[in-house]
């Protein structure tokens, strides 16, 4: 009997073969034909039995790994094809031994073991291309990537239709950094198949908006959309006590949210709602600019004031004569209208508690005077600011605008103010914050009330318009990557000591500390702690005795199981410089000077930790801060964006706030690491650590803060590996998340203060949408909505707050 493969079809032949069996496999594009007489081939596999089963299965299995088919059958030819036509029992005995003992091997969880009887496996038949998908595995779970991404791309190579193999070949390309090449796999799996459910899950978690639209169609093709989404609204509420059908379903929340490109589409379901809590009516004023407005726009913003009962009067800036007459046929209706000239003719006492003052063009909402009531009445605010939208030309003849795009911002942060404007021209205030910010900017505005300590929060709904071609530059242009205000480098920068963990990774250490040394802008105040935890490998021993051997770099030795907030605390109490930086092994710096502006930063008292820009190798950033409550957890900011995307108000172009920041690089000032009580090694060994302390300095009133300034390259779990496939480490991680909320409770993972309600959490950050409930809003008005809670807006707006007192004087 031979052996040929072509095409992807393997045919075993029998050269005294009467009749040929076709069946048909799983996949129709694989077709074994065996021969009629097994009788005979059989029993000839009597005589190597002797010879095969004398030896130890590891034996076999080496045997086999090795195509060493004499070893292991006695006198058998070379080449598979042979053992097979002569000793076929011997063959099946020796194959069902490795299945059976790899199959255990994989579900007890030794994947090592596995892989290497898959390996024999498939060696000894290679036709069978489950046991090649298994052996992929069990190397992908091993750790071994390179060698799944060989054993994958060889399967490709054979049968280029099984779509398996292209979306596990995706799986170890996601693992290894190389997301738009495992993009481009799990595209061309559900090209092969379409049913891959997994790919089209992996594709959507990745962000990627057509996925949301092809879940949608293939269960739309089962019931009408609207009676899905029935079903998924109901299902979300219930989903707590239904893990099983979670588990079926991880996407159920898709089902409520639409992806932000589709924003038009969004708007014609989901108006913005009343607010629950009514304040009395006619008790907001509104002051409109209408210099150079549009005739529709006009029309536009009187009937929907004219729609409100909480308007109490309008004061008209700069209308044209035919402009007031629209005007004025609505004064006595809203209570008053009033023109004037410029902004200096109204007066500082006003008839209404609450103020809004639109920006130029704006179009208010109907509901934009009642949420301005509740907000600055009910929930205390001294200053508000809002969402808002853009429009275009409807088609349909019943309107003239549709909304078309949203601008959704994030709370206050006065740094993120400083670069960059994310709160808009249009502000709402009670009416005796007024006087003190009339003749400033909006974003001077609002750090002004910060830095005189008034309570300024954000109301999540887009309750003013513009048209797309009066945006104003800031929205979209870039600004120039540069320190805010509060911070400044100094001629020589603090003294920093670097802290890395590493278990044989010797080569990737060395990298990183040289990139530390060689970017540095004052590699003199530059020392280097590096904790080895246990390396074994000669290889790599004797690079880091080399590496101790350098100037200002200390090799510890610690070989207690790995802890990484313990392996660090005791680092940190070897270190004798001003500021400390917890880094990983597996990085390489790429900003000159990074530790000039790590020094500024850290020399603010108001900061507490600071983060880095960090980047995969393909040139996306793989984080830029933490967001807290992405679906339960947390989840890195930026995640997969370009780098040098404008994205969200500029958000990963500034230097900003935020929640918290990885401990993969982690800078701090060594006072504050040591009063804050350092990581909490007893609790959390490696997870939500970092997360943990930087919640504590946010208690202390210390600011997290992030910026591009700095940028690392990152090779994620190169040194330690991939929690997921380890049970002890999974186990682990579970046990640090239920200390952590045991801390913090389960509420502090609920919310951001830099993410808008609006984002749904079915997928990677700033893809999708849903509606925000009132209810909702208001708690965000309340609480996150105001900030973070540091010391930053009193400061940074001083010199702010003494000019516009001044003016206002």
């Amino acid at each position: 009997m031979t052996l040929g493969l072509r095409s992807g079809t393997i045919w075993i032949i029998g050269s005294q073969a009467s009749k040929t069996y076709a069946i048909l496999l799983p996949k129709d594009d694989i077709i074994v034909s065996f021969i009629s007489n097994f009788r005979r081939l059989i029993s000839l596999g009597h005589d190597c039995r002797p010879a095969l089963f004398s030896q130890s299965f590891e034996a076999r299995v080496e045997h086999a790994i090795n195509h060493d088919w004499p070893a292991l059958f006695g006198n058998a030819a070379d080449g598979v094809g042979a053992p097979w036509e002569k000793q076929s029992r011997a063959c099946r005995a020796a194959l069902a031994s490795f299945v059976t003992a790899a199959d255990s091997a994989r579900d007890t969880g030794r994947t090592d073991e596995a892989a290497r009887a898959y390996h024999a496996a498939a060696a000894l038949a290679p036709w069978r291309f489950d046991l090649r998908l298994q052996l992929g595995n069990m190397l992908k779970d091993s750790g071994l990537m390179p060698h799944a991404e060989e054993t994958y791309r060889g399967l490709i190579a054979e049968a280029p239709t099984l779509a398996e193999a292209h979306l596990q070949l995706g799986h170890v390309l996601k693992l290894v950094g190389r997301r738009v090449d495992a993009m481009s796999s799990y595209r061309e799996a559900i090209r092969q198949d379409i049913g891959c459910e997994a790919a089209h899950r992996e594709l959507f978690l990745a962000g990627e908006t057509d996925r949301h639209y092809a879940s949608g169609q293939r269960r739309g093709t089962v019931q009408g959309f609207d009676d899905i989404a029935h079903v998924a609204s109901k299902l979300q509420d219930i989903r707590s006590t239904l893990d099983d059908l979670s588990r079926k379903l991880p996407d159920i929340a898709a089902f409520l949210a639409w992806p932000i490109d589709d924003y038009a589409a969004f708007r014609h379901l989901h108006d913005i709602p009343p607010p629950p809590a009514i304040r009395p009516e006619k008790s907001v004023l509104l002051i409109i600019p209408q210099a150079g407005i549009a005739d529709d726009v006009v029309v536009a913003q009187v009937a929907s004031v004219a729609a409100s009962r909480h308007v109490a009067g309008v004061f008209i800036i700069g209308a044209a004569q035919k402009h007031r007459a629209c005007w004025d046929a609505v004064d006595g209706v809203i209570g008053f209208v009033r023109h004037v000239e410029n902004e200096d003719d109204i007066p500082d006492a006003l008839a209404a508690p609450y103020l809004v003052r639109l920006a130029p063009g704006r179009i208010p909402h109907a509901q934009l005077a009642a949420w301005s009531a509740v907000a600055l009445g009910d929930m205390a605010c001294d200053l508000i600011f809002y969402d808002e939208e853009s429009l275009r030309r409807s088609r349909a003849n019943a309107q003239t605008f549709e909304a078309c795009r949203l601008t959704a911002r994030p709370a206050v942060d006065p740094l993120w103010l400083e670069q960059c404007d994310s709160v808009g021209e249009t502000l709402g205030m009670r009416a005796d914050v007024w006087p003190a910010v009339r003749k400033s900017d909006a974003s001077r505005r609002v750090r002004t009330a910060l830095a005189q300590g008034m309570t300024v929060s954000h109301v999540p709904y887009p309750l003013v318009s513009v048209e797309e071609n009066v945006i104003e530059a800031p929205l979209r242009g870039q600004p120039e990557i540069a320190l805010p205000a509060p911070f400044s480098t100094q001629k020589l920068p603090a003294r920093v000591t670097a802290i890395l963990c590493t278990r044989d990774n010797g080569h990737s250490t060395k990298a990183m500390v040289d990139s530390l040394f060689t970017l540095a802008a004052f590699p003199q105040c530059l020392e280097v702690i590096v904790v080895d935890n246990g390396s074994v490998i000669p290889e790599h021993l004797a690079v880091l005795d080399a590496l101790g051997r350098q100037e200002r770099v200390t090799i510890l030795r610690d070989e207690r199981v790995f802890n990484w907030s313990a392996l660090n605390n005791m680092a940190a109490t070897r270190a004798t410089t001003e500021h400390l930086l917890f880094c990983n092994d597996d990085m390489a710096m790429l900003s000159d000077g990074w530790d000039s502006v790590l020094d500024a930063i850290l020399r603010d008292e108001s900061t507490g930790a600071v983060g880095a820009r960090l980047l995969y190798k393909d040139g996306t950033m793989q984080h830029a801060g933490v967001l807290l409550g992405w679906q339960g957890s947390v989840i890195h900011d930026g995640l997969y964006e370009p780098q040098g995307s404008a994205e969200q108000l500029n958000r990963w172009q500034v230097t900003r706030q935020c929640s918290a920041v990885t401990g993969a690089w982690l800078g701090v000032r060594a006072s504050v690491f040591r009063e804050a009580g350092g990581f909490n090694a007893a609790r959390m060994p490696v997870a939500y650590s970092d997360i943990d302390f930087c919640l504590r300095l946010g208690t202390q009133g210390k600011a997290i803060v992030w910026t591009p300034m700095i940028n690392v390259r990152h090779d994620e779990s190169v040194s330690r590996g991939l929690d997921h496939l380890d049970p002890l480490r999974h186990t682990s991680r579970k046990a640090e998340r239920a200390a952590f909320e045991q801390i913090w409770g389960a509420g502090a993972l609920a919310y951001d203060p830099s993410v808008n309600p609006v984002w749904a959490d079915a997928t990677l950050p700033w893809r999708l949408i849903a509606p925000v409930h009132a209810e909702k809003a208001l708690a965000w008005i309340a609480g996150p909505g105001r900030g973070f809670l540091s010391d930053f807006g009193r400061r940074t707006s001083g010199t702010d707050s003494e000019r516009l007192r001044a003016d206002g004087a």
